[in-house]
């Protein structure tokens, strides 16, 4: 009978270690859920002020362009500009809209409180339009252009570095003859990549002998014999 008594009570006890745990469990739920929903509504909040924000970042950008025009009846504003850009509305009459931007045949524009891109072929032209796309045509020729003058500068300082690891690895009267495109019997791979540019293809077979490789050029065909120039066709 004790040994009965005792069973039940460490039984009761398990179950109520049980129920204490899953209250704690089911409070500990509560109070998390309460934090989240209190992060929810910070996180609107934030949401809410970003958008005001913008709001008055696009309204002073409207306010400080003059430059307005026409936009037909059927005219889409997209997210991006570009053909498959996403539509944010089409226009079912016709609008008029501030100009902020130029771009590959894309106008920035903003009419009430929708800004995005609209193609210039939606748009009514006078003078100063077509003054306003041109200035900004030549924007981003001059854009372009300082973008590939920078590109050149670092292909050269580039090739400046490889001409330097050359030299120090040919000498300077062997590579001279190199940049003149001359080759001869005896020279690496390398050396003849450097007289001659890659070739149009290479013709390899390996053998027990090593490797034996046929370079095919527009009118010259090398042969190297385990990466070393053997004889040459003109």
């Amino acid at each position: 009978m004790k040994i009965i008594t005792l069973i039940l009570f460490i039984v009761s006890l398990n179950v109520f270690s049980q129920e204490k745990g899953i209250s704690d469990l089911e409070k500990l739920k509560q109070d998390l859920t309460s934090e989240v929903n209190k992060l929810n509504d910070s996180l609107k909040k934030v949401d809410i002020q970003i958008a005001v924000l913008k709001s008055k970042e696009i309204k002073k950008m409207v306010s400080d362009s003059s430059l307005v025009s026409i936009a037909r009846e059927g005219a889409y504003i997209k997210k991006s500009s570009n053909l498959m850009g996403e539509i944010i509305t089409k226009l079912k009459e016709k609008k008029q809209v501030v100009l902020l931007d130029y771009f590959d045949g894309y106008f920035g524009v903003c009419t009430d409180s929708i800004c995005g891109y609209m193609s210039e072929l939606w748009i009514e032209k006078n003078e100063k339009i077509q003054k306003f796309i041109k200035v900004k045509k030549q924007e981003q020729k001059e854009l372009e252009r300082l973008e590939y003058e920078n590109k050149i500068k670092l292909i050269k300082g580039e090739y400046a570095k490889l001409e330097k690891k050359y030299i120090k690895k040919y000498g300077q009267k062997t590579y001279n003859k190199l940049k003149e495109g001359y080759y001869w019997t005896g020279m690496n791979r390398e050396m003849a990549t450097i007289s001659l540019g890659s070739p149009k293809d290479i013709n390899r077979t390996v053998g027990s002998w090593g490797v034996h490789e046929q370079w095919v050029y527009d009118d010259i065909y090398l042969y190297f014999e385990n990466g070393r120039l053997t004889s040459y066709q003109n």
